[in-house]
């Protein structure tokens, strides 16, 4: 059986690569969006679908691992399904390949559907023209990223690393800041220092609250064996976003980019 994949290859330019030349984790978040979006239009619950109906879908969670870093000009092919929804929670799988079909990530992540006009949060049958029986289309298959939880930071704990207030260019079309503008809070807890021979080969990032124009966020950092934890609270002390953010050192191979990996047939939403 035949299972529905959708794919997009993005080159990486200047606009999206770091201190490294390297593809920022927010640039990687937004092309995970800009397929994921693709794909929602293929099978028919897109953003016109959702503009006409007053819905949206907002990221609650996302986990990935990287094998490497992804070089300036590099072109990643991604690959997305959909997964089997339970009660609010719409799952999506992710896949992506360098041009020699070099495997290089493997991510999973977690939506949730928002009536507007109620504020509530919609079931799968909000979308009646969807078979989620369908397992050609909805295919439970999974990417290879662990499917569990990130780890939480409560308030008090880790060191405070800097406090930002939200401005109108965070803003998206959903009135709120947009998912991949945490990724870039979450690395400024790091220092250029810190992350100079390394890469980031695993992230997770919980969206727990959302956050709006004028508010002030503070990030604290809390460094656990094998990766760190960071926190970010608004002002009256609520958690707004939890992730962890795990590193490998950038070794001969990794720095001229010549890390070999699997590759494999990968599954899509």
């Amino acid at each position: 059986m035949a299972h529905y994949r959708c794919e997009e290859s993005y080159k990486t330019d200047f606009c999206d690569v770091d201190f490294k030349d390297e593809l920022k984790i927010s640039a990687l978040l937004s092309r995970f969006e800009s397929i994921a979006s693709k794909s929602a239009d293929e099978l028919e619950f897109g953003y016109k679908y959702l503009k006409k109906h007053g819905y949206a879908f907002f990221l609650a969670e996302i986990r990935c691992v990287l094998s490497r870093a992804v070089p300036l000009y590099e072109t990643l092919s991604l690959r997305t399904w959909p997964t089997p929804p339970s009660y609010v929670v719409f799952g999506r799988e992710y896949e992506g390949y360098a041009e020699s079909g070099e495997k290089i990530l493997s991510a999973t992540s977690r939506w949730c559907a928002v009536d507007f006009s109620t504020g509530k949060l919609l079931t799968p049958k909000a979308f009646p023209e969807q078979d989620y029986r369908n397992a050609e289309i909805y295919d439970p298959a999974k990417s290879g990223a662990p499917q569990t939880k990130t780890a939480k930071l409560f308030a008090g704990e880790g060191e405070k690393k800097f406090s930002i207030k939200i401005a109108n260019s965070e803003y998206d079309h959903n009135m709120h800041v947009n998912n991949t503008h945490y990724a870039d809070y979450c690395l400024n807890c790091f220092s250029v220092a810190e992350l100079a021979d390394k890469y980031v080969n695993s992230f997770s990032i919980a969206y727990v609250k959302q956050c709006k124009e004028g508010e002030t966020l503070s990030f604290y950092r809390k460094d656990e064996a094998d990766f760190s934890v960071i926190g970010g609270f608004n002002e009256e002390g609520e958690n707004v976003v939890r992730a962890e953010f795990s590193f490998a050192k950038r070794g001969a191979r990794q720095e001229k980019m010549q890390v070999g990996g699997e590759t494999s047939g990968g599954n899509a939403q």
